[in-house]
């Protein structure tokens, strides 16, 4: 999948955070796709479940890489 399947899937208003980078920014999915490069491969996006899967956050991560980006 590319990246920017992967952010068509998500709402816009929903706000992720790059584990990536220093700091650790959080944008919405919209700014997001207007920063960055949304033809690359190899992404897939992912459900995590927290509290005994009363809590699901999604995720978008660089598979065999290091990019991650959280929903917050």
């Amino acid at each position: 999948m590319t990246l920017g399947e992967c952010l068509n899937m998500l709402h816009k208003d929903m706000i992720l955070i790059d584990m990536h980078r220093p700091g650790y920014p959080a944008y919405t999915v919209q700014k997001w796709k207007k920063m960055l490069p949304l033809e690359e491969e190899g992404y897939e996006l992912r459900t995590r479940s927290f509290n005994f899967g009363r809590t699901q956050k999604r995720s978008i991560a660089k598979m065999d890489g290091t990019q991650l980006w959280n929903e917050s």
